[in-house]
């Protein structure tokens, strides 16, 4: 279990870069959202029309604790998380978090399900934090660590 009292960057040292993922959405239509700014009335309205209409959270099963697994690894484990969230009737969409010059991209999920719920299945998952829109904007929540939310985008 992860020490509840360390940083963020303690356990992953991208930390400091999650407030710059590009959200790239696999929707019809598809959406893309720079977290480095406000989400644009057009991209909310594309999200709400692709089913994505209420909060939702943004996580990954890649890279459990900040530690970079092999891509077959990887792999499993978000097939692994499709599988699951299928199989309990959830809607989501595929979704990758890059970087703004697209050097480093992590499978992700959009999933429309109660914050709490998603925040147990990011520390089953074994991650560090997610991304939470709460209809407006993203924030940053911890799920391995305990941190403020982070309210996008960051102001400083």
């Amino acid at each position: 279990m992860a020490d509840m009292k360390s940083t963020p960057d303690e356990h992953d040292p991208d930390w400091p870069r999650y407030p710059e993922t590009v959200l790239e959405f696999a929707t019809t239509p598809r959406v893309e959202v720079d977290l480095r700014k406000s989400p644009s009335d057009a991209e909310i309205a594309g999200l709400q029309s692709a089913g994505f209409d209420q909060p939702f959270a943004v996580m990954t099963a890649f890279d459990p604790r900040g530690e970079n697994l092999a891509a077959a690894e990887n792999e499993k484990r978000q097939q692994d998380l499709e599988r699951r969230l299928r199989s309990s009737g959830y809607k989501f969409a595929e979704v990758d978090a890059c970087s703004p010059d697209r050097s480093h991209c992590e499978c992700s999920v959009a999933v429309v399900m109660p914050q709490e719920k998603a925040l147990d299945l990011a520390r089953e998952l074994e991650q560090v934090a997610l991304f939470w829109f709460d209809g407006k904007r993203f924030w940053i929540l911890g799920a391995l660590v305990e941190t403020d939310p982070l309210m996008l985008p960051r102001s400083s």
